[in-house]
Protein backbone atom coordinates (compact mmCIF):
# COMPACT_ATOMS: atom_id res chain seq x y z
CA UNK A 1 0.00 0.00 0.00
CA UNK A 2 2.83 2.53 0.96
CA UNK A 3 5.39 1.91 -1.92
CA UNK A 4 3.01 1.84 -5.03
CA UNK A 5 1.79 5.12 -4.32
CA UNK A 6 2.15 7.50 -7.34
CA UNK A 7 0.62 11.00 -7.05
CA UNK A 8 -2.11 12.29 -9.56
CA UNK A 9 -0.31 13.90 -12.47
CA UNK A 10 0.92 17.31 -12.16
CA UNK A 11 1.75 16.63 -8.47
CA UNK A 12 5.09 14.68 -6.43
CA UNK A 13 5.32 13.44 -3.14
CA UNK A 14 6.97 15.26 -1.14
CA UNK A 15 7.01 13.42 2.94
CA UNK A 16 5.02 10.47 4.25
CA UNK A 17 4.00 11.81 7.43
CA UNK A 18 3.38 9.74 10.20
CA UNK A 19 -0.21 10.25 11.05
CA UNK A 20 -2.79 13.13 10.05
CA UNK A 21 -1.62 15.32 13.38
CA UNK A 22 2.20 15.41 11.42
CA UNK A 23 0.62 16.02 8.51
CA UNK A 24 -1.46 18.76 9.19
CA UNK A 25 1.24 20.94 10.57
CA UNK A 26 3.49 19.99 7.67
CA UNK A 27 0.04 21.47 5.18
CA UNK A 28 0.22 24.46 6.96
CA UNK A 29 3.53 24.97 7.34
CA UNK A 30 3.41 24.99 3.62
CA UNK A 31 0.52 27.07 2.99
CA UNK A 32 1.56 29.69 4.69
CA UNK A 33 4.70 29.74 2.63
CA UNK A 34 2.69 30.20 -0.37
CA UNK A 35 2.65 26.81 -1.44
CA UNK A 36 -0.34 24.12 -2.32
CA UNK A 37 0.27 21.29 -0.59
CA UNK A 38 -2.55 18.77 -0.50
CA UNK A 39 -2.82 15.49 2.47
CA UNK A 40 -4.11 12.25 0.53
CA UNK A 41 -4.52 9.34 3.08
CA UNK A 42 -2.40 6.24 2.88
CA UNK A 43 -5.59 4.16 3.89
CA UNK A 44 -8.42 5.28 1.19
CA UNK A 45 -9.81 3.42 0.06
CA UNK A 46 -8.70 0.46 2.45
CA UNK A 47 -10.80 2.60 5.65
CA UNK A 48 -12.77 5.34 6.70
CA UNK A 49 -10.12 7.93 7.06
CA UNK A 50 -12.62 10.04 9.40
CA UNK A 51 -12.35 7.20 11.72
CA UNK A 52 -9.39 5.32 11.04
CA UNK A 53 -7.41 7.09 8.95
CA UNK A 54 -6.00 10.07 11.61
CA UNK A 55 -2.91 7.08 13.08
CA UNK A 56 -2.05 6.08 9.36
CA UNK A 57 0.83 7.60 7.14
CA UNK A 58 -0.33 10.34 4.93
CA UNK A 59 1.50 11.30 1.62
CA UNK A 60 2.00 15.60 1.25
CA UNK A 61 1.99 16.24 -2.83
CA UNK A 62 2.81 19.18 -4.26
CA UNK A 63 2.30 20.67 -7.51
CA UNK A 64 5.63 19.43 -9.62
CA UNK A 65 6.72 23.71 -10.04
CA UNK A 66 6.46 23.96 -6.01
CA UNK A 67 8.32 20.15 -5.45
CA UNK A 68 12.12 22.57 -4.85
CA UNK A 69 10.77 25.40 -2.48
CA UNK A 70 8.41 22.41 -0.74
CA UNK A 71 11.46 20.69 -0.12
CA UNK A 72 14.03 23.68 0.65
CA UNK A 73 11.27 24.70 3.40
CA UNK A 74 10.81 20.92 4.57
CA UNK A 75 15.08 20.65 5.18
CA UNK A 76 15.36 24.41 6.60
CA UNK A 77 12.51 22.99 9.49
CA UNK A 78 14.46 19.68 9.78
CA UNK A 79 11.25 17.90 9.18
CA UNK A 80 12.23 14.35 8.60
CA UNK A 81 10.25 11.88 5.94
CA UNK A 82 10.94 9.07 8.13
Amino acid sequence: MFKDFKPPKGYKLLITAPNYIIGELVYNLLTTSGLHPQILSSSFPYTDPVYMGRGLPVYIIVPENEFEDAKRIIKEENIDNN
